[in-house]
């Protein structure tokens, strides 16, 4: 970024208070992607750019609401002027704030399997950016009890997206059994990551340890997965397992043979097999060249 101790100043102030909010024009005009970091981020763009959501370029024109979950690399790339943009951090300290954590965990927030983007009509991005405005107003008073209202306004946000969610899954509303079981196999796979100890490593590895955690039949839960998200229950879990793998990669200073380990292979020459029938390179190479993708991002 241009000038990088305008972001520290920021997650100073994240860090000293649990969360933060701002509006484009207030903060420097790049920031770097946070990459795996103890912020939930919310996002409301209006314009057309380029998001990268872990390696993959997804475009945006329009009205979109963001969910970044902090284990998922991401990067936003404007390609036209944008009009005023809203953002707010927050770590899981602030988010036990929440009266109703309900919709925090139904959030792409919490699972990062889930769709992060939300596009919204201008009524929705209007409502949106009401609540945004609220934040700022908020935030720059003098309540002693401020961050108390802005966890209320921050509800709010979450239960609003909650609801645009519904109505874009509108077509899967006759599914509700299936949303639900897709719903527990998902957050049950989030819930064992971010992975940070040799003394936390992966016990949930395949389609039959989750079956029988859900107590159901592996074939219904494949059935089932593949209904509801169009992808196998393996293909699922090979997918965020490779991204916690590039996350150590990137992020720890475990060696290669504590990640296989931590992710629950039986021998490091698994992992390694793994990893290149999925990203064409060894988990060595991946990691002496993140610095230089980091900075080519």
């Amino acid at each position: 970024m241009d000038d990088p101790e305008c972001f520290e100043e920021y997650l100073l102030l994240s860090q000293v208070h649990h969360f933060n909010v701002f509006n484009r024009s207030e903060i420097c005009e790049k920031t770097q992607p946070l990459h795996r970091s103890d912020f939930y981020k919310i996002s409301l763009i209006k314009g057309r750019g380029i998001l990268q959501v872990r390696d993959e370029l997804i475009e945006i024109n329009g009205n979109v609401l963001i969910f970044f979950n902090p284990t998922v690399p991401y990067f936003w790339q404007t390609l036209a002027e944008e009009t005023p943009s809203y953002y707010c951090y927050f770590d899981n300290q602030f988010q036990t704030k929440l009266l109703n954590k309900d919709y925090f965990q139904k959030s792409a927030l919490f699972t990062s399997s889930m769709n992060p983007i939300f596009s919204l009509t201008d009524e929705q991005a209007e409502d949106v950016r009401r609540i945004f405005e609220s934040m700022l107003l908020e935030i720059n008073s003098e309540y002693h009890y401020r961050y108390d209202i802005i966890a209320t306004y921050l509800q709010l946000l979450l239960q609003k997206a909650y609801k645009f969610q519904n109505i874009s899954e509108k077509s899967s509303a006759n599914k509700p059994a299936a949303i639900r079981l897709t719903s527990k196999f998902l957050n049950m796979l989030e819930n064992q990551f971010p992975i940070d100890s040799l003394e936390h490593s992966l016990k949930l590895k395949t389609p039959n340890d989750f079956a029988n955690e859900l107590s159901i039949h592996v074939n219904h839960l494949n059935y089932v997965i593949k209904e509801v998200t169009s992808k196998s229950t393996s293909e699922i879990i090979a997918s965020r397992v490779l991204t916690e793998a590039k996350a150590l990669l990137n992020h720890s200073n475990f060696d290669i043979s504590e990640i296989a380990y931590l992710l629950g292979f039986e021998y490091p020459s698994n992992f390694i097999t793994f990893f290149k029938r999925h990203t064409k390179e060894t988990p060595k190479s991946f990691r002496k060249n993140s610095f230089s993708n980091i900075q080519n991002i």
